[in-house]
């Protein structure tokens, strides 16, 4: 009978340490996918697939990914030997008390013919600025313009238009569900 009660009593010191163990996990400090602390309510946290593009100041435009190598992830992305040469950051025209939406766009040539892309950025807070895998891809295709150009309302990208109004000139835009412009990179 001598064994019962040290059964018991091991039991209940087993109980006793499991609940001091999951005490303590319960108390530690949150964290998100990085491993650090949470921010303070209200800012928000960028996911770790999504990527840092651009934090704007009152007085320029600091690009935290490099232009170079944005153009690099367009060229992957384009995969059809369109070369980009020209990066930018453009805010959309929205109406009055609606929020800006920024787009980064990728403009270059494949064979001669203008090629673009634009794929819509979300704010991290304090004026900087993220690309997510899941972000729409607009992308335009010339035929006879020197220059294609995206038809904004509202913010959103709704068409395009060319640059010169010539007979069989004309712009293509097709829009994809996600980019994969840094799949890859890493």
């Amino acid at each position: 009978m001598k064994l019962l009660p040290r059964l018991l009593g091991l039991g209940l010191l087993g109980l006793l340490l499991a609940l001091v163990t999951m005490s303590c996990e319960s108390s530690k400090t949150a964290t998100n996918e990085f491993g650090s602390p949470n921010r303070i309510k209200g800012e928000v946290i960028a996911k770790p697939e999504s990527r840092q593009i651009v934090h704007f100041t009152d007085s320029s435009t600091e690009y935290k990914t490099p232009r170079s190598e944005l153009a690099k992830a367009f060229i992957r992305q384009f995969n059809d030997g369109t070369v980009i040469d020209k990066i930018q950051v453009r805010k959309a025209p929205v109406d009055a008390g609606t929020v800006a939406t920024y787009y980064l766009i990728g403009m270059g040539l494949r064979s001669g013919t203008f090629r673009a892309m634009a794929l819509p950025l979300t704010s991290g807070g304090d004026n900087t600025f993220y690309l997510r895998p899941s972000a729409e891809r607009y992308t335009l295709s010339s035929t006879g313009c020197p220059a294609c150009f995206f038809n904004f309302e509202n913010g959103r990208i709704v068409g395009t238009s060319c640059s010169e109004s010539s007979p069989g000139s004309h712009c293509d835009l097709k829009i994809e569900p996600n980019n994969e412009l840094f799949a890859n990179a890493r």
